[in-house]
């Protein structure tokens, strides 16, 4: 499936860079604790590694939903089981993504709120338009969409 595929009609992610000496759980918890979010535990995000070997490298990955704006909040590892997920960023631990049409500039204000944490050393908003492989997001994206929509179900 290519990027131009799944991209039609999709508003591009938001993303930020983040680095911290703390363990996974711990930084979920004070990002919940900076913007009043609710970051849990999710299933692993799975990058495509190799398309001919079905090879994948998982990322832990926390996730949000703010249902009344509709944004989804993705907080992943950088550093997968096989994997860096941005090749190009290997500077940052952690990646925090903002789905959605983010018109009331939540990710902005997320952004700046965990800046004020002093248990996290470093984040750095970059454009989306930067990031070389865009499939992976949007696969993950989409397969968190199809996740929720099941467990809606359950």
């Amino acid at each position: 499936m290519s990027f131009k595929d799944i991209n039609n009609g999709v508003v591009p992610p938001k993303i930020a860079g983040i680095r911290a000496n703390i363990p996974f759980y711990q930084l979920a918890w004070q990002i919940n604790k900076s913007y009043a979010m609710n970051l849990a535990l999710n299933l692993p995000w799975e990058k495509p590694i190799n398309e001919e070997t079905d090879s994948f490298s998982f990322h832990q990955h926390y996730f949000d939903v703010f249902e009344d704006v509709e944004l989804n909040w993705h907080l992943i590892q950088n550093k997968g089981s096989e994997s860096w997920f941005l090749q190009s960023k290997p500077m940052f631990d952690y990646l925090l993504i903002c789905n959605g049409d983010d018109i009331y500039a939540y990710f902005e204000k997320a952004v700046e709120a965990i800046k004020q944490n002093n248990k996290i050393e470093f984040i750095h908003a970059f454009n989306f338009d930067l990031v070389k492989s865009k499939d992976a997001f949007f696969h993950n994206i989409i397969q968190s969409k199809l996740y929720l929509e099941d467990l809606n179900h359950v």
